[in-house]
C-alpha cells in the first residue's frame, strides 16, 4: 500500500506547481513594530523601564533585543545597554515587557535592537 501511494505521488509531482513564497525579512517588519515605554521607579526593587511591544505585522516575532540608552541632559549618550525582553508577540497583538534601567542618566532611549521572524499568521477575519 505504501509502495502504491509513493508510485502515485511521484507521478503527480512533476506536474505540480509550487506557489512562488512571499518571503518577508525583519527589515520589511520593522516598520510595523513599536514601543511605548516608561521608567518605574518603585522602592522596593531595581528601577526597570517597563512598556509594551505592539506588533502590527502578520507576523509572530521573538528574541527580541531592546537597545537602552542613558541620555545626558544634552540628549548625547552616556551609557548603552542590550536587553532581552523574552517575550513571543502574536502577529496583530501586544506584549508587556521590563528590561533593567541604567543606573546612570535621567532620560533615556529605547529602540528594538533586533527581533527573530517565527511564523507568518493568518489574520483574523470577522464572520
Amino acid at each position: 500500500m505504501a509502495l502504491v501511494a509513493l508510485s502515485a505521488f511521484a507521478i503527480v509531482a512533476p506536474g505540480v506547481a509550487a506557489a512562488p513564497a512571499h518571503a518577508q525579512t525583519a527589515a520589511d517588519v520593522a516598520p510595523f513594530l513599536r514601543l511605548e515605554w516608561e521608567v518605574l521607579k518603585e522602592t522596593y526593587r531595581r528601577p526597570v523601564i517597563a512598556g509594551v511591544l505592539y506588533n502590527g505585522s502578520t507576523y509572530r516575532i521573538g528574541s527580541v533585543r531592546l537597545l537602552v540608552e542613558a541620555l545626558d541632559p544634552a540628549n548625547q549618550v552616556l551609557s548603552q545597554t542590550v536587553s532581552y525582553t523574552y517575550v513571543d508577540v502574536p502577529a496583530q497583538t501586544r506584549r508587556n515587557f521590563e528590561v533593567p534601567r541604567p543606573r546612570e542618566g535621567e532620560s533615556f532611549r529605547v529602540t528594538i535592537a533586533s527581533f527573530v521572524l517565527i511564523a507568518r499568521e493568518p489574520s483574523v477575519q470577522s464572520p
